[in-house]
């Protein structure tokens, strides 16, 4: 199964094209000043994967290095082998290694400005995982919710302003048919 090309670091910024055959989600929200520091810390190591249900790498993030995400369904794990393309104080990104469900990179960034991102570009792997892309859509959506939910709490455990709010969020073209 052919797997399209696409720019490795796609995520880093916002999704402006998505590759043809592939899907783009992009969302946002805006964390109150006093607790960017907090979530900053969150994203640019494994912690909001591993609170979200994943088990995740013992060691920090470092571009280049490969690992393994697992995550736990109705009694089966499922291995979710990665490789980090960037870590830097303001986040994290990856791209899928053979092995993985998906084909495709995610991210996770925050900005000294306050706006956590989660971008990902993305297609099943292989013919089985296409069979059953429904279901890993479903998934996805509600890993996204849990990394939103865990972003809002550390905000909210380490703020004195206003709730977060969110900023925007959608799907962007190249979703497959």
């Amino acid at each position: 199964m052919p797997r399209p090309a696409y720019e490795r670091g796609i995520t880093r910024r916002p999704l402006a094209d998505v590759p043809a055959g592939m899907r783009g989600v992009e969302r946002t929200l805006r964390v109150p000043p006093d607790a960017v520091d907090a979530v900053a810390a969150l994203v640019r190591t494994w912690e909001v994967k591993r609170r979200a249900g994943f088990d995740v790498p013992s060691a920090p993030p470092t571009p280049d290095e490969e690992g393994v995400l697992t995550k736990g369904l109705l009694g089966i794990r499922f291995r979710e082998p990665v490789r980090v393309i960037w870590a830097d104080g303001g986040g994290l990104g990856y791209e899928t290694r053979r092995g993985h469900p998906l084909y495709g990179e995610e991210s996770f960034s925050v900005t000294a400005e306050g706006e956590f991102s989660v971008r990902s570009i993305s297609r099943p792997a292989s013919a089985f995982w296409w069979l059953v892309s429904p279901a890993l859509r479903v998934l996805q959506r509600a890993a996204l919710s849990r990394y939103f939910a865990v972003v809002e709490a550390e905000a909210m455990a380490n703020t004195s302003s206003i709730p977060p709010r969110p900023a925007r969020e959608g799907v962007r073209p190249g979703e497959p048919k």
